[in-house]
Formats: C-alpha cells, sequence, structure tokens
C-alpha cells in the first residue's frame, strides 16, 4: 500500500527572523538569563509585573532594557520572599515616593519580619537541642515511658503515679 505525503491544504506562514541588531531579549533568552522559566515572565506580564514587550517581526517577544530590568528586579524581590502581589504594588506604586524610598522601606520591612522568624526558628531549635539531650540523659535501658518523661521535662506520664 502506498502513501501520500502530507500536504498541507493552506500555506503555512514561516516566521521571519528579526532583523541582526534587534533590540531587546526573546523571552526564552531573558528566561535563562534570569533562572526562570519562560512561563514564568509571561505570568508575570499577565500579572502586570512585567511590561508587555513590543514583538518583533517574526511576532517574538522582544524584551527591551526597561522590561529586561524590572523583570530582574521582580525575580530578585521573589527570590527574597516577597509575593507577587507585594511585587506588583511595589513596582506599580505612584505614592510620589522615588523607587529608593520604596524599595528601602520594603526591604526594612521584610528584614524586620524575617529576623522575627529566625528569633522564633532559633526558640524552637534551642527547645528541639534541650529535649534531645534530656532524651540522652534518660538511662540507657529504661522504657517507653521514662524516655517520654525525660523528652517532656521530667513530668510524670499521665496515668502512672510518681513515686516519692
Amino acid at each position: 500500500r502506498h502513501r501520500r505525503p502530507h500536504q498541507p491544504s493552506a500555506m503555512v506562514q514561516v516566521p521571519r527572523p528579526d532583523p541582526p541588531g534587534s533590540s531587546g531579549l526573546l523571552v526564552g533568552e531573558l528566561a535563562a538569563t534570569l533562572g526562570v522559566t519562560p512561563k514564568t515572565l509571561r505570568h508575570y506580564e499577565k500579572l502586570g509585573v512585567v511590561p508587555s514587550p513590543g514583538r518583533g517581526a517574526n511576532g517574538y517577544r522582544r524584551y527591551p532594557a526597561d522590561a529586561v530590568r524590572r523583570a530582574r528586579l521582580a525575580v530578585k524581590l521573589r527570590a527574597l520572599g516577597f509575593t507577587l502581589p507585594a511585587v506588583r504594588a511595589l513596582l506599580a506604586a505612584a505614592d510620589g515616593r522615588s523607587m529608593r524610598t520604596r524599595l528601602a522601606s520594603e526591604l526594612d520591612q521584610k528584614m524586620q519580619e524575617t529576623a522575627l522568624q529566625i528569633a522564633v526558628l532559633q526558640g524552637r531549635r534551642d527547645e528541639m537541642e534541650a529535649r534531645l539531650l534530656a532524651v540522652f540523659d534518660a538511662p540507657a535501658g529504661a522504657d517507653a515511658a521514662a524516655v517520654c518523661d525525660a523528652f517532656l521535662g521530667g513530668a510524670p506520664s499521665m496515668g502512672r503515679a510518681r513515686t516519692a
């Protein structure tokens, strides 16, 4: 049986390459530079975090220098723990304050929040270390109840009477 090769019914337009020296980065180039996926950049664009870029003659997105700068800023802020709504608000703010003032204020606030989280985690770690040492202080052949008592700081287990 002889098969005919597939013939498209209409002419397919092949994108033309942009002329050499076209300004801006393609979405894949920018994504690779930032360490994110093109899907992430398109998502940021959809949310208004990164401006919609112009398109080259071939229809591909080309991010100009200002969009690249804004995308770099957005990715760095996300890496520092800022939410996308917070990034969008920071970049879109028209409150009369300079970008320097806004960034400094947001970073200072994020540093204070992080310091509090670190303090809470350090307290939790200290408590875990104390409990670990208490478990190791229990006699080697101790039963489960004695190990649990040691872990709990010497408090008697429920239902077990403590002898004097």
